[in-house]
């Protein structure tokens, strides 16, 4: 199978068109659809709302049939990776423990990573990164198709594992059977659509994308500073003297060390996150002044160095804004900026927010809106689908041994979709952009695929999704063709349900 879907790193879509027929799609082009429904600066169309979960099951069934294209005899596998959670979770370990034992990133699999963050063996070795054909195309100042933020000028792809900015993101835990046992026992489609992203699989991604750059040793000079009182521990009376309910607090943030603990959950586990929201900071800052993080325009990838085309807040740099501004970006959740408030002094909350808007950030394929160039995104979404599947039919009440609540009805006539996106706005509540909005993309009739509807699925599934016949197959008429009791819809099964691993 891997041999087979390689051919679309090797060919672009006019050559492996030509070569395997028109259900063959090259990386690049899904690489230029997943970039450009994640890069709106309004909104994110594919990511942070429901639409997570239709959308990323139809770009790999997409990927399914220029995969059958390939080879006829191959199918797209699912990763399983509930097996590395669950023997990271019960040997206490952090998630770098995963490549002590799992053969995922080495030459058999997908490629070990030298210190470069290159791929350095098998059959991903040292791929090249698509560049954007035209100016039309999402890309970064450096003309590869990136996320706009993510200035990074490697012509291949990167992977920097278990990694930001010097700190293990170990709070990411890789999904254990507990954490999806748990997807399985929501009482309904929306509680799926809302679970399945973060909770489901979105640890995977930050773990193999990484975060480094200048940050690694803006965050080092801020530990120098303040590690001493990040690590004292609060005693009760302290946390208790500022109001904050103890026993909440010491839930949150421990035991010990809570200053600390705080730091690298919160902000070092999300900086991916951090850094994007200063760029949709019309979303976060508390005067909703728009694209407050800002890259050159263009930089020679050949003799422009990269900390010379860093992405900067330069309003915070020149003065235009201050750092309480910016905070609400740093900590989106009211309560964790009252934990922050309450627990540490203004000056170290003005020198956190500043390295984080005003470091060079670089951030691997996986991490980012150009994941899709990476062959290990392809393999962490069947997964889910799985977990779907087993939901919808009825002869299936268990995982291995474990029970889990099942849906009343399952063919769409009783489920109801979920209309959510985190950057949907009320009319009046945002003075950036005083209308209401809504984040396209997210609602059961939106595209399936935003944007460019030329993705071409297995046959069986096109035959029968586009049910009202205007050429655009919606979220929901994707999901009612996606369900595994129709045997006129997908022509696959998956192999089993077990979970041995979980027994």
């Amino acid at each position: 199978m891997l041999d087979a879907a390689y051919q679309m790193w090797a060919y672009d879509q006019e050559t492996g068109v030509a070569k395997y027929g028109s259900q063959f799609t090259s990386i690049e082009k899904f690489v230029q659809i997943h970039s450009a429904a994640s890069n709106d600066i309004m909104c994110d169309q594919f990511h942070e709302g429901t639409g997570f979960i239709t959308h990323h099951l139809a770009m790999g069934l997409a990927f399914e049939a220029s995969l059958r294209a390939v080879d006829p005899s191959v199918t797209l596998p699912y990763w399983d990776f509930t097996i590395e959670g669950e023997k990271i979770q019960n040997a206490g370990q952090n998630p770098s423990y995963f490549m002590e034992f799992s053969p995922a990133f080495t030459a058999d699999w997908f490629g070990s990573v030298d210190d470069d963050n290159h791929i350095q063996d098998g059959r991903w070795a040292h791929t090249a990164m698509p560049l954007a054909p035209d100016d039309e195309t999402t890309q970064n100042s450096y003309g590869f198709i990136r996320s706009y933020w993510n200035n990074n000028p490697d012509p291949e792809i990167s992977r920097h594992l278990f990694d930001a900015c010097g700190a293990e993101p170990y709070h990411k835990a890789i999904p254990a059977c507990k954490t999806h046992l748990a997807i399985l026992n929501g009482n309904s489609l929306g509680m799926f659509q809302l679970l399945s992203p973060g909770d489901g699989h979105g640890p995977m991604h930050v773990q193999i994308g990484g975060v480094w750059g200048g940050c690694t040793e803006a965050y080092s000079a801020f530990q120098a500073k303040w590690g001493d009182l990040l690590r004292t521990t609060l005693s009760d009376s302290e946390i208790e003297a500022t109001g904050l309910d103890l026993r909440s607090f010491k839930n949150k943030w421990g035991e010990t060390e809570q200053r600390q603990t705080m730091i690298e959950k919160a902000i070092m586990g999300e900086y991916f996150h951090i850094y994007r929201s200063f760029w949709r900071s019309h979303m976060c800052a508390i005067d909703n002044t728009p694209a407050l993080l800002e890259c050159p325009e263009s930089c020679d990838v050949d003799s422009t160095p990269f900390e010379e085309c860093a992405c900067n807040v330069n309003a915070l740099t020149n003065g235009e804004t201050d750092w309480e501004n910016l905070f609400p970006c740093v900590l989106n959740s009211e309560s964790n900026r009252d934990y922050f408030n309450k627990t540490m002094p203004t000056e170290l909350l003005k020198d956190l927010t500043t390295f984080l808007a005003t470091s060079s950030v670089l951030e691997g394929e996986m991490i980012e809106s150009a994941s899709t160039a990476d062959i290990s995104f392809w393999m962490i979404h069947p997964v889910i689908e799985r977990l779907l599947a087993a939901k919808r039919l009825p002869t299936v009440t268990k995982m291995g041994s474990k029970e889990f609540n099942k849906w009343a009805v399952v063919d769409g006539s009783a489920e109801t979709w979920l209309e959510y996106s985190f950057y949907n706005l009320e009319a009046g509540a945002n003075s950036y952009h005083p209308e209401a909005y809504t984040c396209y993309g997210h609602a059961s009739d939106d595209p399936v695929i935003p944007g460019d509807q030329s993705l071409p699925y297995p046959d069986a599934i096109a035959s029968i999704a586009d049910t009202d016949g205007d050429g655009v197959v919606s979220n929901w008429e994707f999901y009612i063709a996606l369900d595994p009791n129709n045997i006129d819809g997908s022509d696959y099964v998956f192999d089993n349900f077990e979970w041995d691993h979980c027994e």
